[in-house]
């Protein structure tokens, strides 16, 4: 499997590749406000299969353009709300979870193009807000995205902002702190039993015959997220 990760995250980059899971570290982006500027979910968008959309002028880590078709997005990004979640929004099988107001032009014409249903929610955050379990399933800790996303998907768990960790901010977010490794697994940036609805979430998880891994030790930490782009 390959993924993408903030470059800083050290360590759950060292574990991710101890269990064979190929990473692209994402280097800092200068647009972004300092404490998120290697948060993937701010600087790439999967598209699904080798497509992948990306900032106009960002000069990314590794060898992603020598795998991937780049697209890219006009809007250069920038340091403050909204030009910051240009590209953070979810697609989740037949599905877009997004801020039609925030999000890049591009990817509401790429949801017209491909027939996506657009989940039209009021959180710009619309990827750090989301732990993906399933094409049906999910787990958030916006308000907003549960009430709307519960009328196209088949379970959407709930839970309360404050457990997780992001420096600079109050809190940081439950999708910025995991992500899929496999169809059955999912990696967490800390102990899951750091955050105050550990249990709700543990058994949310085995419901849906998912594992959970994690990476470190201590406080769950936002880092953008862990966003798979292949399985090999």
């Amino acid at each position: 499997m390959l993924a993408a990760i903030n470059s800083e995250a050290t360590n759950a980059i060292a574990n991710l590749n101890s269990m064979g899971i190929k990473t692209i570290n994402v280097n800092r982006c200068p647009d972004l406000p300092v404490p998120v500027q290697a948060h993937t979910d701010l600087q790439l968008l999967h598209l699904g299969g080798k497509s992948i959309l990306m900032p106009r002028e960002h000069l990314f880590i590794g060898d992603i353009a020598d795998l991937f078709e780049i697209r890219k997005i006009n809007s250069p990004l920038g340091n403050k709300y909204p030009e910051d979640v240009r590209l953070n929004c979810t697609l989740i099988g037949d599905k877009l979870i997004c801020n039609p107001k925030t999000v890049a032009p591009e990817i509401l014409e790429f949801a017209a193009e491909t027939g996506l249903t657009v989940v039209s929610v009021n959180q710009g955050y619309a990827r750090c807000s989301i732990c993906v379990i399933n094409e049906n399933t999910i787990i958030t800790d916006d308000k907003s995205v549960f009430t709307a996303a519960g009328k196209f998907l088949n379970d959407v768990l709930f839970i309360s902002k404050g457990s997780i960790r992001l420096k600079g901010y109050d809190y940081g977010f439950i999708g910025g702190c995991c992500g899929k490794i496999d169809k059955d697994k999912i990696a967490f940036n800390g102990e899951l039993s750091s955050h105050s609805d550990y249990k709700l979430i543990l058994d949310f998880l085995h419901r849906n015959h998912i594992e959970c891994i994690e990476l470190k030790r201590g406080r769950l930490d936002d880092i953008g997220g862990i966003i798979p782009l292949c399985e090999e």
